[in-house]
């Protein structure tokens, strides 16, 4: 039976030949994802551009929860990888240090002044980057495992 992943990890196998219609595929993706980056880059310019100040959020704690959750989640996923000196220790702390960089900036960005922001910089600086910087090592080291 044929599953979505699986049609997913056959596409990245052919990806990754050593053959001519194997590097045509991956210039073509790789084309892709430059006008996909292109195409960010000229949104971020509009939204640069017409937003301002503040913004009302609906679901605003949902949203900070959601982005806790998914930290403990890629923390457990490294660690429980890491038991097992799995290479796919690799792309969880890769994920989780992503997500923990993401949480500095929006935590220091969306801060209000005074004792607020100090706290949120204080804890970018001293727990989300440190952590994100050591789970980056790990990914890159689990690479080679």
């Amino acid at each position: 039976m044929r599953t979505p992943m699986g049609d997913i990890r056959t596409a990245l196998d052919r990806l990754a030949a050593e053959h001519p219609a194997a590097e045509r595929s991956r210039r073509i993706l790789a084309r892709a994802l430059l006008a996909v980056a292109a195409l960010l880059f000229t949104w971020i310019l509009v939204l640069g551009s017409t937003t301002r100040g503040q913004a009302e959020v609906r679901n605003w704690s949902t949203v900070w929860v959601g982005m806790d959750v998914l930290q403990v989640a890629g923390l457990i996923a490294t660690g429980r990888l890491l038991v097992r000196r799995s290479r796919l220790t690799a792309l969880a702390a890769a994920a989780a240090a992503t997500l923990l960089l993401l949480d500095a900036w929006f935590d220091v960005m969306t801060a209000e002044g005074g004792g607020a922001w100090y706290t949120a910089l204080a804890m970018a600086f001293l727990v989300e980057l440190p952590a994100s910087l050591a789970l980056t090592a790990l990914a890159r080291s689990a690479l080679d495992w």
